[in-house]
């Protein structure tokens, strides 16, 4: 199914360019440590990396992940996510849809150091994540 208010959103992200945040996010891992105001604790490897070419790739705790990202300041639009039909624990597989829902909400990023916010357009914390792959 066609997102054309996504489609909308990311042609305007991309025509309006880059800009400093925007570039601290592509080449780095993240795992999630808060979701909805909730510690995220899971048994199962749960992350997001963001590439340079514009790809993001993770894991929901069952399936793969994968999609499109655009950035400009602290804007983020995250395309929607291709993921693995993997069938897992009830318990996990809920976890998996929190996961990828939430991501589906963010419109803002704050990166601190290793420390990632991620927003709703109310600017609402939808999720918090710790760098996973600094030096």
């Amino acid at each position: 199914m066609a997102h054309p208010i996504k489609h909308a959103m990311a042609a305007t992200l991309l025509a309006l360019g880059g800009a400093a945040q925007a570039e601290m996010l592509p080449g780095s891992e993240w795992e999630p440590t808060k979701m909805q105001a909730q510690p995220f604790e899971s048994a199962r490897d749960v992350f997001i990396r963001f590439e340079q070419d514009g790809r993001y790739f993770g894991n929901g705790g069952c399936n793969s992940i994968r999609g499109r990202f655009v950035t400009n300041g602290d804007a983020i639009l995250l395309g929607p996510a291709a993921a693995t039909m993997m069938a897992c624990p009830e318990e996990i597989m809920q976890q998996e849809f929190g996961f990828l829902q939430t991501l589906d909400s963010v419109r803002q990023f704050d990166r601190s150091g290793t420390e990632l916010t991620l927003s709703d357009a109310a600017a609402r914390v939808v999720m918090r994540l710790r760098q996973r792959d600094w030096d």
